[in-house]
């Protein structure tokens, strides 16, 4: 499935001097009425066409008169205007593939176009832009003091399709951008991630679940978003323990993969307690899934070791594992926690690398 009929209207721009490979570029791409094909002779040309519309994707010859591909490339890539439309490089040739990556190029393609290939790396790429787009629109209210709204909601949900379908690592994005609604460091979504990976293995956890579980650490938390943030500093107000609910309402309608049941049921009950005293269900023990004590150990580590929007008070390590012990068979499962205990080094060794990061 090269799915390019899903994203609406969709303008390329082809920048090549042959024009047997201008007529078979656009001849591949005659089966999506909602794609447009513009065409360029040179980098010069390429750059008065973006001066006059949009281009949603750019396939890019490097050998050309008046403006080589490189030039052009580099130009592209450097404008405030277009340096966030992907650009795919046609060559076969790895030096110069390593040259135009540095530059900024997203993809490659060789020639004679292959018909399947180009359409399947113009669609990866048509979706990476659209999940990209879609940050952009919900960005400036999740970082102000608002919540996104219902709109916004209906943009997020898409985000998440296109991930979860296609871009896993675009996940991170997402989780970056609801992670700073209620944490204050960089690098939070690979640090919990990385954290929630190594306890999980460390339990027995299987290599898929393993994966299923970091990506669903990015988005644990997306119920942050709908909260404003005057109402996140105080994690016991009603406002703050709604976010399990409100995450589970982003989560709606999104095909059940493995790893969005699993993102779901960590969102519901990473809050929940061994003892049964935690929320939103007051369940207890193993009643609570293994995927979400894995993460509530981690979770109150990293709560007691980072800055979160409800607590600006950090401990130092030795304090913190000592706060955590107290928890054991309380707030923790008590199997999980002495693994965590046992190898407490592995999981500092973590935190340091992130935090060293920032």
């Amino acid at each position: 499935m090269i799915g390019l009929e899903n994203f609406g209207k969709i303008v390329l721009l082809s920048v090549e001097d042959d024009e047997f490979n201008q007529e078979l570029a656009s001849a591949i791409f005659e089966e999506f009425p909602n794609v447009t094909v513009l065409r360029a002779e040179n980098g010069k040309e390429a750059l008065e066409v973006l001066k006059n519309g949009k281009v949603d994707i750019i396939l890019l010859d490097l050998m050309m008169p008046q403006m080589n591909g490189f030039e052009t490339l580099k130009i592209i890539k450097s404008s405030d205007d277009y340096s966030l439309i992907p650009v795919i490089i046609v060559t076969s040739e790895e030096n110069e593939k390593k040259r135009t990556y540095k530059l900024g190029a997203n993809d490659f393609v060789s020639k004679p176009y292959s018909p399947t290939e180009l359409k399947m790396r113009v669609a990866n790429n048509i979706k990476i832009k659209r999940f990209t787009d879609i940050l952009s629109d919900i960005q400036a209210d999740a970082y102000s003091s608002n919540a996104i709204n219902n709109e916004q909601l209906y943009n997020l949900q898409n985000a998440l399709k296109i991930a979860d379908n296609s871009q896993k690592q675009l996940l991170i994005k997402l989780g970056d951008m609801a992670h700073k609604n209620g944490h204050r460091d960089k690098h939070s979504t690979e640090r919990l991630g990385d954290y929630v990976s190594l306890l999980a293995k460390l339990y027995g956890i299987d290599k898929q679940d393993i994966e299923n579980i970091f990506y669903s650490m990015a988005i644990y938390d997306i119920g942050l978003l709908r909260i404003e943030k005057n109402k996140l500093s105080d994690s016991d107000t009603v406002e703050y323990k709604s976010h399990t609910q409100l995450g589970l309402k982003v989560l709606e309608g999104l095909e059940d993969t493995n790893l969005i049941q699993m993102a779901r049921d960590i969102t519901a009950s990473h809050h929940e307690n061994w003892d049964g005293s935690g929320f939103p269900n007051g369940l207890k023990g193993e009643d609570i899934s293994i995927y979400s004590r894995i993460t509530a150990v981690v979770d109150y580590f990293d709560e007691l070791t980072a800055y979160r929007c409800y607590d600006s008070k950090i401990l130092n390590e030795d304090d913190a594992l000592e706060v955590i012990k107290r928890e054991r068979g309380i707030k923790l499962d008590p199997k999980l926690l002495d693994i965590f205990v046992e190898n407490f080094d592995k999981f500092l060794d973590i935190k340091r690398k992130w935090f060293l990061a920032n």
